[in-house]
C-alpha cells in the first residue's frame, strides 16, 4: 500500500489480489465541467511528483465515483425482525478506502459466528439485533477513520497542511516515524483500533456473555 499527501487531492493504491497489478484511487473535490474521468486523472497528477505523475497512462479504465457523507443508519432490521441490511447498505464508506471490503467480510464474520449457534427459529432476532449492535460502533468507528485519513491526507495548502508536515519532518528528523515515539499517538492507536478488531471475537463474546444466557431460558 502506498499514500500520497497532496494540495486538496490525495491517493491511496493497495495490491490486488496477489496479482502483478494495483488499485489507484485519487480522492479530489468533484469538477462538474470534466468531461471523462482519464483527463480528469492527467489534470490532477500534472503537477504532482514524477513516479506519482507516471503511473497516470499505466492506469486502465479509470472510473469515476462521488463521495457523499450520509448520516448514520439509525435501524438495520425492518420491522418484522428477519430482514438485515449488511455492508454498504447499512454503513457506506468512501469508494478506494483500506477497509471498504475488509466491513463487508466482517459482517459476513458475525453474522455467521451468531447463527453457528441456532437452535430454535425464535432466535433469528435476538440474534440480528446482536448484529446490529456489535457491528454498528465498529462501522461508525472505521467510517470515522477512513474519511479522516482521506481530509488529512488532502488537506488545501496552508497553516493546517504546513503544521501536518511540519510534525511528520521532525518525527523523520528525530530518527523515527510518524507513529513513533515514547507516548502512544493517536494515529497509532487509531491504527491499532482499526486493524486490531476481530469479528469472530466480538461475537464469540456476545454469545458467552448474553446469547447462550437467554437460549438457557427458552
Amino acid at each position: 500500500m502506498f499514500s500520497f499527501f497532496g494540495n486538496n487531492q490525495s491517493a491511496i493504491s493497495h495490491p490486488s489480489g496477489g496479482l502483478p497489478c494495483f488499485t489507484f484511487t485519487l480522492y479530489r473535490p468533484y469538477d462538474e465541467y470534466e468531461s471523462t474521468p482519464a483527463e480528469g486523472m492527467r489534470a490532477a497528477l500534472e503537477s504532482v511528483a514524477p513516479k506519482l505523475r507516471n503511473l497516470g497512462p499505466m492506469i486502465s479504465q479509470p472510473r469515476r465515483f462521488p463521495i457523499f457523507e450520509h448520516p448514520p443508519l439509525k435501524d438495520w432490521l425492518a420491522k418484522s425482525g428477519r430482514v438485515v441490511v449488511v455492508g454498504g447498505a447499512a454503513h457506506p464508506i468512501p469508494t478506494g478506502s483500506t477497509q471498504q471490503y475488509a466491513m463487508g467480510l466482517e459482517d459476513g464474520a458475525v453474522l455467521a459466528k451468531l447463527f453457528s449457534h441456532l437452535a430454535t427459529d425464535s432466535q433469528i432476532t435476538d440474534f440480528l439485533y446482536a448484529f446490529q449492535e456489535l457491528r454498528q460502533p465498529r462501522a461508525q468507528t472505521v467510517l470515522t477513520s477512513e474519511t479522516g485519513v482521506i481530509h488529512y491526507m488532502g488537506m488545501p495548502n496552508g497553516p493546517e497542511q504546513e503544521a501536518r508536515d511540519q510534525a511528520i519532518q521532525a518525527k523523520h528528523k528525530a530518527g523515527g516515524y510518524l507513529f513513533s515515539g515514547d507516548d502512544e499517538s493517536a494515529e497509532w492507536a487509531e491504527i491499532k483500533t482499526v486493524f486490531g478488531y476481530d469479528a469472530e471475537d466480538e461475537a464469540d463474546n456476545w454469545w458467552v456473555t448474553r446469547g447462550r444466557l437467554k437460549a438457557r431460558s427458552l
